[in-house]
């Protein structure tokens, strides 16, 4: 199963990211790799499952490891986790 997000939020020092996907919800990740990511960027993959995933951008031209911890969250959820 393929979403698409956009990061909302994301935190350089834990890695942890917010993106709101294309039906409104929200998800919760953490990115694993090293890749530059920023707010903004359009990504898309698996953002319904618990756990290790590979999310690409756009143009696939990068791809992002991430552990997804939570999806189909309310923007105040996500912001208090991004705290």
């Amino acid at each position: 199963m393929s979403d698409q997000g956009v990061v909302i939020a994301f935190k350089p020092s834990s890695g942890r990211m917010a993106l709101r996907t294309d039906d409104g919800s929200f998800v919760l990740a953490e990115q694993t790799d090293a890749n530059p990511l920023r707010e903004g960027l359009s990504l898309h993959g698996n953002m319904h499952a618990f756990g290790p995933e590979t999310w690409s951008d756009e143009g696939e031209q990068a791809r992002y490891e991430v552990f997804v911890l939570a999806w189909d969250l309310s923007r105040e959820a996500v912001d208090t986790e991004m705290l």
